[in-house]
């Protein structure tokens, strides 16, 4: 079974719902405000291996997100950030899973 098999079964069972929160630039162009835009998203957080977390890249609380693209119609950024279960995490790495040219789910290293 291949990473995108693995990714889909892991967030179709053990995915939930969570929010993709991004700042974006609105109002007046000459005199923009900055709001936050909620996206709901479905997430699957799971931990990272213990022989993967080196603490300079994955530091110890760093946390695993697969996010599901189905009903997405943003890409995430490291500026965004992601709220799963009332906690609010940081992005500290994405990178989207598209083998073929279509991006099939987001990979995340989140942290608090």
């Amino acid at each position: 079974m291949g990473m995108i098999e693995k990714a889909s079964r892991i967030i179709a069972r053990f995915g939930q719902a969570g929010i993709l929160r991004q700042t974006v630039n609105g109002g007046d162009p000459w005199a923009p405000t900055q709001i936050e835009v909620n996206t709901a998203l479905t997430v699957a957080v799971v931990e990272y291996a213990q022989e993967v977390r080196d603490g300079t890249l994955i530091q110890s609380g760093d946390l695993r997100a697969l996010v599901s693209v189905e009903g997405l119609d943003v890409s995430p950024t490291t500026a965004d950030s992601l709220i799963v279960g009332g906690v609010e995490y940081v992005i500290a790495r994405i990178a989207p899973l598209a083998p073929d040219g279509v991006v099939r789910f987001f990979d995340m290293q989140v942290r608090r």
